[in-house]
């Protein structure tokens, strides 16, 4: 979920093939948060990796690469 400027939380949909969502479950439970919880603490985690240049998520190891650039 995302935050306004007024506080509220709006809902991101993701879909995850089968194999990840169970993994998403099962790292929930293990780790004592919601579904809900966890995805949000993944997102903000990704998105700040992402704006430090880590763009090893989108398969890109070195920070110098951007989708679409032909590097």
């Amino acid at each position: 979920m995302t935050t306004t400027a007024n506080g509220k939380k709006r809902p991101v949909r993701v879909f995850l093939d089968e194999q990840h969502h169970s993994r998403f479950l099962i790292q929930a439970g293990t780790h004592l948060l919601t579904p809900s919880a966890l995805g949000e603490l993944i997102m903000h985690d990704g998105l700040d990796r992402l704006e430090r240049g880590d763009l090893t998520a989108l398969g890109l190891a070195d920070a110098t690469q951007r989708p679409g650039s032909g590097a």
